[in-house]
């Protein structure tokens, strides 16, 4: 799984009463498609924002955010074979970047 390090974490607020909210940071995001086809207008992205958590010495990706994001071909122009770049790409399109690309074996949750 390829994870990007966010530069600013993403943040999901849970309304936990009239008067009472708790947040939720999530330090990486992964991206993946279930459809790219080579030459369409645009393709759309699920993101999922989350923090790499150990338990019992193992590591899981624990998910705190999803979305979708539509990427036009022009915005994906730069993106070849390297998948960084797309994280990128869309980090930018989100109004942040990524400062660290890890590449894991992880399940992830949620």
């Amino acid at each position: 799984m390829l994870l990007g390090k966010l530069a600013s974490p993403a943040i999901k607020v849970y309304q936990s009463g009239a008067f009472n909210s708790t947040t939720a940071t999530a330090e990486y995001m992964v991206v993946s498609t279930q459809k790219f086809i080579i030459g369409e207008d645009k393709a759309t992205f699920d993101l999922r924002f989350g923090n790499v958590v150990t338990e019992n010495e193992k590591e899981r990706f624990d998910i705190v955010l999803r979305e979708n994001i539509e990427m036009t071909s022009e915005e994906l122009a730069t993106w070849g074979t390297d998948d960084g770049i797309l994280l990128d790409l869309i980090a930018s399109k989100l109004g942040t970047s990524i400062t660290e690309k890890v590449l894991k074996d992880l399940h992830h949750t949620n």
